[in-house]
């Protein structure tokens, strides 16, 4: 496959995922993404004193308040995306002490307040909760397209990669590139 179609197959598979992803009821989302963390939390990941990095869920996304929440209450030190650079898809780990400190960044995408920002080293992260449009069962991945979770992952070399989606996301096959980042296992 060419890397024109390639592309192609990348935006259909994104557009076709996140239609699927946003036409659940808000009710079968809530339910969905509750079936979801009750498998991750299972998973027994989550230790003490471990640095977690987990995304804050945008509305149609898994849910992930809970799980953050959780991971407040057990001396994990937990951190979120922050996007300094929206142009060249850059963001970092900022370290999050308390729920009440969001407020909405770059694309609406809640964050920590630019004067409250503590930068985490992706290096020392040992666990990342990962969104996408869509995902296949070998952990091949889709974005929003902006590389944003592609050049984080490529620094998180120590941490253990996890992706949360909807089953309405799996895809048989997502075509792959070099620059792409797979995570270890997908949660659905």
């Amino acid at each position: 496959m060419n890397q024109l179609s390639q592309m192609l197959s990348k935006r259909e598979l994104r557009k076709t995922s996140l239609a699927a992803r946003r036409a659940m009821p808000p009710a079968s989302r809530a339910e969905e993404s509750s079936k979801i963390l009750s498998k991750l939390i299972s998973m027994k990941v989550l230790k003490p004193g471990m640095t977690v990095f987990c995304y804050v869920s945008m509305e149609d996304e898994v849910h992930t308040y809970e799980f953050l929440k959780l991971c407040l209450s057990m001396n994990i030190q937990l951190c979120i995306p922050y996007i300094t650079d929206a142009e060249n898809g850059i963001m970092l780990a900022a370290q999050l002490d308390s729920m009440d400190e969001l407020v909405k960044g770059i694309y609406d995408i809640p964050t920590v307040p630019a004067n409250r920002l503590q930068e985490v080293l992706p290096e020392a992260i040992n666990l990342v909760i990962v969104p996408g449009a869509a995902f296949d069962r070998a952990g091949n991945r889709i974005g929003m397209g902006g590389g944003f979770y592609d050049r984080f992952l490529k620094r998180a070399v120590h941490a253990y990669k996890i992706g949360l989606c909807y089953e309405c996301q799996l895809a048989d096959s997502i075509p792959a590139d070099i620059y792409d980042q797979p995570v270890d296992i997908i949660v659905y």
